[in-house]
């Protein structure tokens, strides 16, 4: 409702004045007994996210609304949108309005309803059109946002999301937990104790749709038992405190526990590469190290460890590999290679490597100064020397982006693409040589371009993607899907929604795990 309303206000010019004479709405004095509600109110704000009046002041010159503008902004007035109207007729509780010609509010009326709320009245184009605003609290002196003030309404955005399901859909657990006004957890592992890790950020900062940090350097682990209750959090720090913004898809990926119990992730570092961070499971960082060619950009890096207990990486816009010591992150061997981008996954075949990515070779026919956004499966050696290459470049059916890759259990692949036009999953399963067996395209779309995918104990599959789950069987055909309020999705994890918004999705006995974030609220 209120969406639209600081729209309606900025277009509205107001030369308004006071009188004692309601006949004359054009008078300069305004009655001695209007004082009586001066000052300035704090009036709920729905989303913390702008565009809803949050603190309205009125004195001798009128009325002046300030509106807050997200998460990101300071506590200065200047961090508001202001719109200010001088007085007209003046009653007990009503103010008149009278808008400037060519604007589609006309003789409208703000009351001030008793001492609980601010209601706008006008006659629109359909009928008439009504907005209030429940007053929190009176007295306001300073212009700390609601959001980050210690009331009964203090806003919680969106929580750490973690959720379990099992194979059949049936939800095992759901946890919501709560740290500031945007939480978001970005990977999960399952731990050998049966447990859970949890990488992310609390009081992250929303905006134009993302949340980041401020800081690439800090995180939170959050651990969990089997049944995804918390039993201890902390904040880690593995940088030198340099500021930045990361963005939501940027927070960290990859948490895996490896074969000797340490934990390890890749964390962003906006313009300097990515680090990679070895911590034990109680959350003490072991060493960090800084690998400033490799991007971060749109989640396209990743982390294994491999069959020889070392750690493998890749990432950059265009793709490096990087063999590292697993004790202290010196690089063993690194290789780079033309023509694939951005790459998304690696996983271990047998001693040797699989990349999935884009490729930025040209099909016959397109313009020699045209790249080609389409996939591209590569197969390496343990030392990093290409052994074959697949590429998916003159595909009318368009799979352009990179999501997830596995090794099926015949030792083939199994490749997970973002594809136009919508729906955008698109499944290609190939031989152990990469050469195409099957496609098919599913009503999954990919939110945030995140999707996942791992091969589930009766030969079928899992995937999963920003906004969807679903379950297939050893053909690739659905055997149900979860998704929020689409038709023709069988089962739903909450109230209309798969639960929130996924961020990653990892196998677990019997079912899958997710993290992202959601809130209570929205179910």
């Amino acid at each position: 409702m209120t969406k639209n309303i600081v729209l309606m206000f900025s277009i509205i010019f107001l030369h308004i004045t006071c009188s004692d004479d309601i006949s004359d709405p054009i008078s300069s004095e305004i009655p001695i007994e209007a004082p009586t509600f001066f000052g300035t109110y704090l009036y709920n704000d729905n989303d913390c996210g702008g565009s809803d009046i949050q603190y309205a002041t009125f004195d001798e010159n009128g009325i002046a609304f300030f509106d807050y503008l997200g998460d990101g902004c300071d506590d200065t007035v200047s961090c508001y949108a202001q719109d200010s109207y001088e007085l007209t007729e003046v009653t007990a509780d009503t103010f008149l309005i009278v808008s400037q010609d060519g604007s589609y509010i006309t003789d409208g009326e703000l009351y001030l309803d008793g001492d609980s709320s601010i209601t706008l009245s006008y006659e629109g184009n359909n009928g008439p059109v009504e907005y209030s605003w429940e007053k929190i609290k009176d007295d306001i002196f300073s212009f700390d946002p609601i959001c980050d003030q210690e009331y009964e309404n203090t806003k919680d955005i969106a929580d750490m999301m973690v959720y379990a399901v099992n194979n059949d859909g049936d939800l095992l657990w759901k946890n919501y937990i709560h740290g500031g006004i945007w939480d978001l957890g970005s990977s999960v592992t399952l731990l050998s104790d049966g447990g859970y890790m949890v990488y992310g950020i609390f009081d992250g900062i929303f905006s134009s749709g993302g949340i980041y940090s401020d800081t690439w350097d800090t995180g939170d682990i959050i651990k969990l038992n089997s049944e995804g209750q918390v039993q201890w959090r902390k904040e880690i720090n593995f940088g030198d405190g340099s500021p930045s913004e990361v963005w939501h898809n940027y927070i960290a990926k990859s948490l895996i526990e490896t074969s000797r119990g340490d934990l390890v992730f890749i964390a962003p570092i906006n313009g300097r590469g990515v680090n990679v961070v070895m911590m034990d499971t109680d959350g003490n960082i072991a060493w960090s190290q800084n690998y400033p060619d490799l991007s971060f950009w749109n989640y396209n890096s990743e982390l294994i460890e491999t069959e020889y207990g070392d750690l493998a990486v890749i990432g950059g816009m265009g793709t490096k590999f990087k063999l590292l010591d697993y004790y202290s992150g010196e690089i063993l061997e690194q290789v780079e290679y033309e023509n694939l981008n951005n790459p998304r996954a690696i996983i271990n075949v047998d001693d040797d490597f699989a990349i999935f990515g884009t490729t930025t070779l040209s099909p016959d026919g397109w313009q020699p100064n045209h790249v080609a956004t389409r996939i591209s499966l590569l197969k390496i050696s343990s030392e990093g020397d290409k052994l074959w290459e697949k590429n998916w470049i003159n595909d009318t059916t368009n799979p352009r982006k990179a999501l997830d890759l596995i090794l099926t259990s015949d030792y083939g692949y199994l490749l997970l693409c973002y594809s136009d036009p919508s729906p955008y999953a698109t499944l290609i399963k190939t031989d152990s040589e990469g050469n195409e067996e099957w496609r098919k395209k599913y009503d999954d779309n990919i939110g945030n371009s995140n999707g996942w995918i791992h091969q589930t104990e009766d030969g079928g599959y899992f995937m999963a993607s920003g906004y969807a789950v679903t379950k297939l069987d050893q053909n690739g055909d659905v055997e149900w899907s979860a998704a929020p309020g689409s038709a023709g999705f069988h089962k739903n994890f909450n109230n209309g929604m798969v639960s929130g918004i996924n961020h990653e999705m990892k196998q677990i006995q019997g079912g899958a795990v997710m993290v992202g974030y959601g809130s209570a609220s929205w179910e």
